[in-house]
């Protein structure tokens, strides 16, 4: 319809790196504005709140999401926070720990270690499903444990951290001490209770002769595949092991607070609570501070500003917060936010384009066509210029438009006033737009993408067409020289002039429908009905294109052996065994084996068996799609049977060496230690029918009467 009309695409990410972009995640299928994830608060669980359960001192994450609290009274509670279900795992007078242990879960194991002098499982860890005790320990290589913090590994289930003091003496009042110049370090364990590595930090050294009794809840320890993290709260210092034997990070944090609690993502980033009060000097905010893995700080988790005693992040990166006093516990949970434009503070996104040259003077320019995705309260601003001259004036300079507006140093800010002028009046959300007033050999586009909190237009592909063209050159001269009517008229057309061109291209593209490499969908499905396959769903996408690209082939061998074994193959994904009446009519005519090739195969000479593994077979709707295929493959006078294969351990049944049946060296099967079966026992079911058991199929091997 269109004759003579081109366009500018833009829809790869090498036409728009052309331009200059501010705020964009530019992708392979289009670009938006720029998005990270920030941590939210998704629930609070108000431990005071919970019936019958007395103030909590300590927690830790369990299997499935479930809470494990540690009371002032010693108990350990198990409570599943979206079902407020809570059960006792280890009740009062159970004498192994104090209420003032620390806890880490790892797997289905509860780790609790407690650093009283009374305890006599310093370490222990302890089945979460009924309280069994799996391991403890009191000391080691010689040292009394008195473990200050314990957590284990991030996505893994085979390492414990407890943070130690690995030099110990005895003070003036009798009470053990960490003496001068004494070392604090961490050990590895396994899960089997087994000392892996112990690590150690010169900067961990104490200046001073302390008790160990005042040493709580000044350490802190977190740990990732291959990162181990410790924080001293009252040197305000991070110390940062590598499990690859690289040298340890050690860096002190400049930020103010009162610092407690460490965690690790899976991104290795560190996460460092402020156990702060409010209003108390001068505390007014408290944030957790994040860092990258080499010390450098990233960013604050401005969503929470409570107080946080303890951190813990689980495999899906959520992120626990337990407050001490209160025993308030925050789960905070990562979510897509819009970043905002650095010049201005929003969230939105800037693009210049460079020109678009047509390498003609005098163009008039027609419309855009843009393909994208607007969200509700997001919105895409088109503004545009056109000139035959490639250079002018902006902010007093006499500049190229296009090295302006793609220099990078030159800011966002500055481009948007300096060009203030320049631009057309924006086209909002614009889908099919003409250009108004647009004549030059030169064209240049601004977009500007504005976003919400969460929400980002996506751009994925601008056409921009030239020269100007309309369905108004088909109407009688006097619609098209009417100079006061004829722009609105030519606008109104513009509208039916989309409709045609979308179908033009439909046209031209007719051919990518029929290629089952381009298609999906209904589209897929309707190939399909040209092969008369109506169940689509029993093939699924994959099957289904492969048996239409195989079409030609397969049809040409119809009716024969191979075509049948090749149509099987295409759905089940494994080539089948089809034995014929020919292949043991030989052995057949020998009377000892002629009952058994009969119940085996029948003595029909038009029929055939087609045998395949269970594990093709795992359904009655797959069997009875299998069974169809071979009803539509075989020859019109024949008979198929299919006989899926079973692991028999019976040599009169389907047993065939290497397909179903293996020979091995016998041993004696023991149920228990009283009780074994011998070797000659053979275990068979040899009539299966109208049995009430895992062979029962109605409407294939049984019936309902």
């Amino acid at each position: 319809m269109q004759d003579g009309q081109t366009f500018f695409s833009l829809n790869k990410p090498f036409d728009w790196e052309q331009g200059y972009t501010a705020n964009i995640d530019m992708r392979e299928i289009g670009f938006s504005i720029q998005h990270t994830e920030k941590y939210s608060i998704h629930r609070i669980v108000r431990t005071d709140e919970i019936e019958g359960m007395p103030a909590i001192h300590e927690m830790t994450v369990g299997p499935g999401r479930k809470l494990i609290l540690l009371d002032e009274l010693a108990n350990i509670w198990i409570y599943e926070d979206e079902s407020r279900h809570r059960e006792l795992l280890f009740g009062q007078g159970h004498h192994l720990f104090s209420n003032q242990a620390s806890l880490a879960a790892m797997a289905d194991l509860l780790i609790i270690a407690d650093a009283n002098q009374a305890s006599e499982r310093r370490l222990a860890v302890y089945a979460i499903s009924n309280g069994q005790t799996m391991w403890a320990v009191h000391e080691w290589n010689g040292l009394e444990l008195f473990p200050l913090s314990v957590n284990t590994k991030l996505a893994s289930a085979n390492a414990i951290y407890t943070t130690v003091p690995l030099d110990i003496s005895v003070g003036m009042n009798g009470n053990p001490e960490v003496p001068a110049g004494g070392r604090i370090g961490i050990i590895s364990w396994n899960a089997a209770g087994e000392v892996v590595h112990v690590y150690e930090h010169e900067a961990l050294r104490l200046e001073e002769a302390e008790e160990i009794s005042s040493l709580h809840s000044r350490y802190f320890t977190a740990a990732a595949d291959g990162t181990i993290a410790l924080l001293d709260a009252r040197s305000r210092t991070v110390t940062v092991f590598h499990e690859d034997g690289r040298d340890p990070l050690h860096f002190t944090l400049v930020q103010e607070g009162r610092f407690a609690g460490i965690s690790i993502d899976t991104n290795h980033n560190l996460y460092i609570g402020d156990s702060g009060y409010a209003q108390q000097e001068g505390v007014t905010e408290r944030f957790i501070l994040k860092y990258r893995g080499n010390g450098e700080q990233l960013d604050k988790v401005t969503s929470f500003r409570g107080r946080s005693d303890k951190l813990l992040h689980d495999r899906r990166n959520r992120l626990y917060v337990f407050d001490g006093i209160s025993g308030q516990i925050s789960l905070l949970d990562l979510r897509a936010r819009t970043m905002l434009l650095e010049d201005t503070q929003l969230p939105e996104a800037v693009y210049f384009s460079a020109d678009l040259d047509t390498t003609e003077t005098e163009i008039e320019w027609h419309k855009i066509r843009l393909e994208a995705e607007i969200p509700e309260e997001t919105q895409v601003r088109f503004s545009y210029f056109a000139s035959d001259e490639d250079e002018g004036f902006l902010d007093g300079n006499y500049v190229s438009y296009t090295s302006y507006f793609t220099d990078p140093s030159i800011s966002t800010r500055a481009k948007l006033s300096a060009t203030r002028g320049l631009w057309s009046e924006p086209i909002l959300n614009p889908k099919d737009a003409l250009l108004m007033n647009a004549r030059g050999r030169y064209l240049w586009f601004k977009l500007e993408l504005i976003g919400s909190e969460q929400k980002s237009p996506f751009i994925r592909k601008l056409r921009v067409y030239y020269p100007r063209t309309s369905l108004i050159a088909y109407l009688p001269p006097i619609y098209q020289q009417d100079e006061e009517h004829s722009p609105f008229l030519e606008r109104f057309l513009a509208m039916f002039s989309t409709f045609f061109d979308d179908m033009e291209d439909k046209i031209d593209h007719i051919s990518a429908h029929f290629d089952p490499d381009a298609v999906s969908g209904a589209y897929l499905e309707w190939l399909g009905r040209w092969l008369a396959i109506t169940d689509h769903e029993a093939w699924g996408e994959t099957k289904l294109r492969q048996l239409i690209k195989q079409a030609p082939e397969l049809y040409k061998l119809r009716g024969t052996r191979e075509g049948l074994i090749n149509m099987v193959k295409i759905y089940t994904g494994s080539e089948p065994f089809l034995l014929e009446y020919f292949q043991f009519k030989q052995m057949q005519e020998t009377s000892e084996l002629r009952q058994l090739f009969a119940q085996l195969y029948g003595d029909n000479p038009y029929c055939f068996c087609l045998m395949l593994k269970p594990e093709f077979v795992r359904t009655d709707a797959q069997r009875m799609t299998i069974e169809q295929i071979i009803e539509d493959q075989k020859p019109a006078y024949t008979e198929g049977k299919l006989i899926v294969l079973q692991p028999w351990m019976y040599a009169d049944m389907h047993t065939y060496l290497g397909i179903n049946t293996y020979l091995s060296e016998p041993t004696l099967l023991t149920l228990d230690q009283r009780s074994s079966m011998p070797y000659n026992t053979v275990l068979i079911d040899v009539d299966r029918d109208k049995r009430m058991d895992i062979h029962t199929r109605l409407g294939l091997d049984s019936e309902i009467e």
